[in-house]
């Protein structure tokens, strides 16, 4: 007589069917979870990389409006925002204009004053704000003997990506207390 370890008759029919039907239900929720992992992954990288492009354009302009002889009073022309300000310490007079657009880019553009204003190249994508420029004239016994540039901007990857707001002032540091620019170069702006 043989000794059998077990009874090997199989699995039957319903059995087969609850497994399938339990891990369907386990493969569902888990490609469910995978894929809402990738969609928050997505957003906040398209976030993080708007914001790098807003950090990189900020540096720049760091570079530029440090040396500034004059800001102009920043305005609104259309849906449009913009300020002006003014560099000589290249030997030459150079007018650099900044505009957001309500589509979210930063915009700048630089000519030699006197001539006609080139087109504007995208410094950064996904930037709005309410109001982006502020020109924060010398108050006279302040203490602050520089024109300054606040941008405040909110950084957004895209549509259902979160926002991250950036605020930097730039400081002037060819400006003094007698420096009148409320309109240096602002032959670039669009009449309104």
């Amino acid at each position: 007589m043989t000794h059998r370890p077990g009874d090997d008759s199989g699995v039957t029919l319903v059995e087969v069917a609850v497994a399938m039907t339990l891990t369907s239900i386990f493969m569902a929720l888990f490609t469910t979870g995978l894929l809402q992992v990738f969609r928050v992954f997505g957003h906040d990288q398209a976030a993080a990389i708007a914001q790098e492009q807003v950090h990189v354009a900020f540096q720049r302009l760091d570079n530029q409006i440090r040396y500034a002889a004059g800001i102009s009073a920043e305005g609104q022309v259309g849906p449009d925002w913009y300020v002006e300000f003014l560099t000589t310490y290249t030997g030459s007079p150079v007018c650099t204009q900044l505009r957001l657009t309500p589509g979210g880019q930063l915009q700048l553009r630089q000519w030699d004053q006197g001539d006609t204003p080139p087109t504007f190249t995208v410094l950064a994508s996904g930037a709005g704000a309410g109001h982006p420029f502020t020109r924060h004239p010398v108050v006279v016994g302040s203490g602050i003997d520089f024109q300054r540039l606040s941008v405040d901007l909110s950084v957004s990857g895209g549509k259902d990506a979160g926002s991250r707001e950036i605020s930097v002032m730039f400081t002037a540091l060819n400006t003094s207390p007698t420096t009148k620019s409320d309109t240096t170069c602002v032959e670039g702006r669009p009449s309104t």
